[in-house]
């Protein structure tokens, strides 16, 4: 429950009008607010919540946040109207202020590639075991960490978050909500370059999350990743490392790759050993296998209910999930999204899979790369020249210089998705593999939907 009084202190606001004094829960969507809720008017770019504060009072009968400036708005509505000098930053402070009365263990989790994929087999690992709160799917912005926080009912033992940014700051603002205890990032690659500008910058964003670990707590260090492997930790805040090539304190040693059906590992902690088996598919999901589980140690886990519970865990849509088609062949689904790295790995996992027939890709230009846009999907086209897929097809005017790469015996270049599905459809036989992948603005998650 939210009292009138702890709405205002935490966006340090002034109550204007008090006709409720006690709300359910807190939602910034007026079109899907519930009775006796608390609204919160978003601004962007495009939008403008204090528009729809009159409807968000009709479904809730409830009350809301106002700026101070808009007189015009708050002197007319109606219920209960707590002003603020801004509602989108007094969203991300009542978060914070949640989040300082909520007791437990908080968790938190970034990096270029697989947070999600991370945190979704933490939350598998330890769900058995604690209570957890956790934001779910990729709602890991600001908006969808402070709502997460602000939806936590009672006290969770554990809450874990994904943490995600793609401008500088959005990582130490994110991390101030959530107040970690213990941190992992998961790697450090090229991605959002048009705000974090190059891998360096990359690397100042990520690190900002072991900086704002609090004192007492845990930061989890990869060393199998160059920009994390040296990398200091604070005063006050202690290390565990893992990794597969390199030598840490957690490893995951590979003893059979099963193809398709994943591969048998043994995780090696201080004090003990667990064999198991993933059905997650790709070398770089075996070092997500690997984070969630220093994780879960970390969080108290027994080692034998970590190998137990990987074995029941299965790829998210999107996420280089295999799909057995109606005609014979395998689809591939990695079209969650895609940058220089993330392409890399999955073009690596379609090249080594067991095939009886061809290995194919279908692939869309990467997006937020700024001025290395052309660059990148050079280098894209010249990896895939020297890979063992048969054909290569592209859509996104970005891909264009990859497709010349390769050249025009083995790379198509389609104007726009129907074409590239038509083309597929009549060209995959019985026993082919073919990968989609490319950034979600693209939609590829259409082609895949089309071919199976």
């Amino acid at each position: 429950m939210w009292p009138v009084e702890n709405i205002a202190k935490g966006v340090n606001g002034v109550v204007h009008r008090a006709e409720k004094r006690v709300f359910s829960s807190i939602s910034t969507d007026s079109r899907t607010i519930g009775s006796n809720e608390f609204f919160i008017p978003l601004k962007g770019p495009n939008f403008d919540g204090h528009l729809f504060i009159d409807k968000a009072y009709e479904r809730s009968d409830g009350g809301s946040l106002c700026d101070r400036g808009r007189t015009e708005v708050y002197t007319k509505s109606r219920g209960t109207i707590i002003l603020v000098e801004d509602t989108n930053q007094a969203l991300l402070d009542l978060a914070r202020f949640k989040r300082e009365e909520t007791s437990g263990t908080f968790v938190a989790i970034t990096g270029s590639n697989g947070k999600t994929t991370t945190k979704e087999l933490l939350v598998h690992l330890a769900g058995d075991r604690f209570t957890l709160a956790f934001n779910k799917k990729n709602y890991n912005n600001q908006v969808g960490v402070a709502k997460a926080l602000l939806a936590i009912i009672g006290h969770p033992q554990f809450g874990i978050f994904e943490l995600g940014t793609n401008h500088p700051g959005e990582i130490e603002s994110l991390s101030r909500m959530v107040q970690p205890h213990l941190s992992l990032i998961t790697n450090v690659n090229p991605s959002h370059l048009e705000g974090l500008f190059d891998l360096e910058g990359v690397r100042r964003e990520k690190l900002s999350l072991f900086e704002s670990t609090l004192p007492g707590g845990t930061v989890f260090i990869n060393k199998d990743d160059p920009s994390l492997a040296s990398c200091e930790t604070k005063s006050g805040v202690k290390a565990t490392t893992f990794a597969i090539r390199e030598k840490a304190e957690c490893t995951l040693l590979v003893t059979t790759d099963k193809g398709l059906a994943g591969y048998d590992i043994a995780l090696r902690f201080p004090g003990g050993e667990v064999t198991t088996t993933t059905h997650l598919l790709g070398r770089h999901n075996l070092y997500n296998v690997l984070a969630a589980s220093v994780l879960a140690h970390g969080m108290g886990v027994p080692l034998e209910q970590i190998g137990e519970a990987i074995k029941t865990f299965s790829a998210n849509s999107g996420r280089i999930r295999p799909l057995e088609s109606r005609k014979g062949y395998v689809v591939i689904d990695d079209t969650y999204n895609a940058n220089p790295a993330s392409m890399e790995s999955a073009i690596n996992t379609i090249s080594s899979l067991p095939c009886k027939g061809r290995r194919i890709a279908a692939l869309g230009a990467m997006k937020e790369l700024g001025e290395k846009t052309e660059g990148y999907h050079l280098e894209l086209g010249q990896y895939l020249r020297n890979s063992s897929l048969s054909l290569i097809l592209f859509i996104g005017e970005e891909t264009r210089v990859a497709a010349d790469a390769i050249g025009s015996g083995r790379a198509m270049h389609f104007p726009e998705k129907k074409a590239l599905i038509g083309f597929l459809s009549e060209y995959l036989q019985r026993d082919d593999v073919v990968l989609v992948k490319g950034s979600r603005a693209l939609g590829m998650d259409e082609i895949v939907e089309a071919l199976i």
